[in-house]
């Protein structure tokens, strides 16, 4: 299908139903994106539109059996001029939408001044987005032309046609599939090369205590980058004890990458070695920390649990692969549940064969695609409360199964984007540190804290939202953070999700899929502390502002 005849000109029905793209890309989602992000988006959208406009046009000719004209068209610079004062009379609507969303969680406002770096993005996507398209259509009619070639029959035959087009499109998927093959394996192997390049501002370590170390089972080279930064970082003891004002241990760091040999149980094995090696069973806390695609941990959540208890924690962590969540995710899901399952079996083995009155607590723990893979570990929330003292969930994507469990189960007449169980006895949900102390019954036994921004799009985009309304847009439900202005829009609300993801990191701390001091307060909840004051526990809460803010992509 040839989207543009002529360079001086665009089909009218695909620039209308293009437009009407633009409009939607503009409405609200739940987070803010830099301009130039959204100047990209709003071209991608113009692009996609003009294409389905051209289908859809392309078939009521069809179905009209020809009395339709076959396209009409317009000089581009006609249709440039309608566009831009069609922008130009939503502008105030539009602004009044972005404005919404971004006092929702606490970003500066904008103006129209500002989106003038948009529509030099806005350009460059649309254009890059059609040059792709002709690309497309021009495989298509080279494939179509080698069927009518090769395929016996009469051409003038509806039957005739009907093969040859089926034939063209079983090559296109074929080469689709080849692509996006190749695709995979060039990112895998760019990520694997990238993961062992080591940050020199994070040295191999001295301590014992650390994988990575000369006394370690794990060789240094076997950490990866992800791994080097996690053995190799965290607060000193002289940095605990100043902050806290208490005297402190040297924390365990346990890591293992997947540069290092074996299957995953045989890394798996290894890590409990070195939980061994290193007295971990000596300590009050022990962390499993789920990483992400990249096997990278919050440094603010494994540096404030290290805070809270003084340096006496051991973290155990293991790498599965090198790749960022959002790749990893699509290309290779198993690898979080199967890696992540093997570490915290042995593991979780292990602590069960030691004396029950004298083990460290057991918590787990995991951010995104890291919290995704823990709950892969557990048949179910029964499984997941039986096996573990405590755990801090953050960010769960929302095709998680145990997550969807316990919001299913929630408290009759509970919201869906923050809900309670059982009165908070065992499970509690928080997008604020409030929350986690507002049931009225207290915390019993084993403890499982969720942490899920009413603006986070991992936690709540899932397939359903391209043709359903989902629960927590719906009256009563919907969270307090998420902009008044926004609405559910058949597959507009889904895109706008995803791309809420892929650009909008530039959020403020504390929203969106950055949870940084709400980790820590959560991790205070379900594992207490050891005996901090409150002065204590503000200074830790300054310090962890201050780290490096959480970026989907990369890691």
């Amino acid at each position: 299908m040839k989207l543009v005849r002529s360079p001086h000109s665009l089909d009218i029905a695909g620039a209308v139903v293009g437009l009407l793209a633009v409009l939607a890309s503009l409405t609200p989602s739940l987070l803010p994106r830099p301009n130039w992000g959204q100047g990209l988006v709003s071209g991608l959208a113009f692009a996609v539109g003009y294409g389905v406009g051209v289908g859809l046009w392309r078939l009521a000719v069809v179905i009209s059996r020809h009395r339709l004209p076959r396209s009409a068209e317009a000089s581009w610079w006609i249709v440039t001029l309608i566009g831009l004062a069609g922008v130009a009379a939503m502008m105030p609507l539009a602004i009044k939408w972005q404005n919404s969303v971004r006092e929702a969680v606490g970003s500066s406002l904008v103006s129209g001044f500002d989106w003038l770096w948009g529509a030099i993005f806005f350009g460059l996507a649309a254009t890059l987005a059609f040059s792709i398209g002709r690309g497309v259509a021009r495989g298509w009619r080279a494939l179509h032309r080698l069927a009518v070639r090769w395929l016996p029959g009469d051409r003038a035959t509806l039957r005739y046609r009907t093969v040859a087009g089926g034939l063209t499109l079983v090559a296109m998927l074929v080469c689709f599939s080849l692509a996006l093959s190749a695709l995979s394996w060039l990112l895998t192997a760019a990520s694997v090369q990238a993961n062992r390049s080591y940050d020199p501002a994070y040295p191999q370590p001295t301590s014992p205590l650390r994988s990575g170390s000369e006394e370690s089972l794990v060789a240094w080279e076997h950490l990866g980058q992800a791994g080097a930064k996690i053995a190799g970082g965290g607060p000193t003891v002289a940095q605990i004890e100043a902050v806290t004002g208490l005297d402190a241990l040297e924390p365990i760091r346990v890591y293992v990458g997947i540069d290092a040999p074996g299957s995953f149980e045989e890394r798996a094995a290894l890590a409990v070695q070195e939980l061994e090696r290193t007295g971990a069973a000596e300590r009050s806390v022990l962390m499993i920390g789920g990483t992400t695609g990249s096997g990278w941990l919050d440094p603010a959540a494994i540096d404030g649990l290290e805070y809270l208890h003084a340096g006496d924690t051991a973290l155990v962590a293991m790498q599965y692969g090198a790749t960022g969540s959002p790749i990893s995710a699509i290309l290779t899901p198993e690898l979080s549940q199967h890696g992540t399952t093997a570490l915290i079996d042995a593991v979780t083995t292990w602590w069960e064969a030691l004396p029950e009155e004298s083990r460290p607590e057991l918590v787990v723990y995991g951010l995104s695609l890291g919290s995704f893979g823990v709950q892969a570990a557990y048949t179910d929330g029964d499984d997941l409360l039986e096996h573990v003292d405590a755990a801090v969930l953050a960010g769960t994507p929302s095709f998680t199964p145990v997550w969807q469990g316990f919001q299913n189960a929630r408290d009759a007449g509970s919201p869906y984007t923050l809900p309670v169980l059982d009165d908070g006895a065992h499970v509690r949900w928080a997008a604020q540190a409030d929350d986690l102390r507002a049931p009225s019954a207290a915390w019993e036994g084993k403890q499982i804290a969720y942490l899920q921004h009413g603006t986070d799009p991992v936690v709540w985009i899932g397939p359903s939202v391209v043709w359903r309304e989902p629960e927590w847009l719906k009256a009563g439900q919907r969270s307090p953070e998420v902009a008044d202005d926004m609405r559910w829009i058949p597959a507009v609300t889904a895109f706008q999700g995803v791309i809420d993801l892929i650009l909008s990191t530039a959020v403020p701390e504390d929203a969106g899929h950055k949870y940084g001091n709400l980790a820590v307060d959560a991790l205070q909840q379900v594992t207490g502390d050891a005996g901090l004051d409150a002065d204590a526990l503000a200074r830790i809460r300054t310090l962890i502002a201050s780290y490096d803010t959480y970026s989907p992509v990369a890691n």
